[in-house]
């Protein structure tokens, strides 16, 4: 075994590893050729202070400060006075004339009124108020209402006891012209169940058979090797049918009486 002693070699680390590609470098941006020109153009078309004002606010110099009595002063203008009442009041009257109501025109003339006779008249001639019936259930005087109590019969006296109200007879009435409408139209519909005679049952069973005997010669004549798929579907239905005919057939000949029950005439 010998050993080789390596003083010097060019490999590096840093080569090893694969640097990514470099980028190229980015076009120069497009500049028109008429970009001095329009930029000199907007500046000559813009003033200086249109919309936001002066750039630099010019001082006032140090003499020119404000005064006694120097400032702008606001004033108010001065407008017609407003007049509410357009026409003038009537004037006052003598104490000789008889006093009218307002207006200029001739009105009726007022009546003194003496409201304490008014008052003392409607008292006397005013029927007396009936005291509340009241009755004491203790020894000490506890009073209560009568008529809310329930030991008056109060409405025994009423026209309408006894009697059967209106809204209750007219309910009836309702009730006696819906049941009539319903009579009707059971009587113009059909009876939803039907019975066959001997003669439909017996053609009936004889169209199954028939049935029966066609899909049975098509189930005969399928090949024997079903290899796909549509073959398949075409052996399961045919094997489906004839399961079903004869489920028919076996019910039909084991009840001699039939009834058909119409779903159709109920949806409707």
């Amino acid at each position: 075994m010998s050993i080789v002693n390596i003083y010097f070699h060019d490999e590096n680390i840093y080569n090893v590893e694969k640097k990514p590609p470099e980028k190229p470098p980015k076009p120069p941006l497009y500049h028109s050729r008429f970009e001095q020109q329009v930029r000199q153009e907007t500046k000559s078309c813009k003033d200086d202070h249109r919309t936001m004002g002066y750039s630099k606010i010019p001082l006032h110099g140090p003499g020119e400060f404000l005064k006694k009595n120097c400032g702008p002063r606001f004033r108010a203008t001065k407008s017609a006075p407003v007049r509410l009442c357009t026409s003038h009041k009537p004037p006052v009257p003598k104490p000789n004339e008889p006093r009218t109501m307002d207006g200029p025109a001739p009105c009726q003339v007022m009546k003194v009124v003496d409201f304490k006779k008014e008052n003392i008249q409607k008292v006397v001639t005013a029927n007396p108020k009936k005291p509340r019936a009241r009755y004491a259930d203790t020894r000490k005087g506890d009073f209560h209402d009568l008529e809310k109590s329930g030991l008056t019969p109060i409405y025994m006296c009423k026209p309408k006891f006894g009697k059967i109200p209106q809204y209750l007879t007219r309910r009836k009435k309702d009730l006696a012209v819906q049941k009539e409408r319903l009579v009707e139209e059971t009587a113009q519909q059909k009876p939803r169940c039907s019975y066959i005679s001997q003669e439909e049952r017996v053609e009936l069973l004889r169209g199954l058979k028939q049935n029966w005997e066609k899909l049975q010669q098509e189930y005969q004549s399928l090949p024997l090797l079903t290899d796909t798929v549509p073959k398949m579907i075409r052996k399961a239905k045919l094997e489906n049918n004839l399961k079903q005919l004869e489920k028919d057939i076996l019910t039909i000949e084991n009840n001699l009486y039939i009834y058909i029950y119409d779903e159709e005439q109920k949806d409707a």
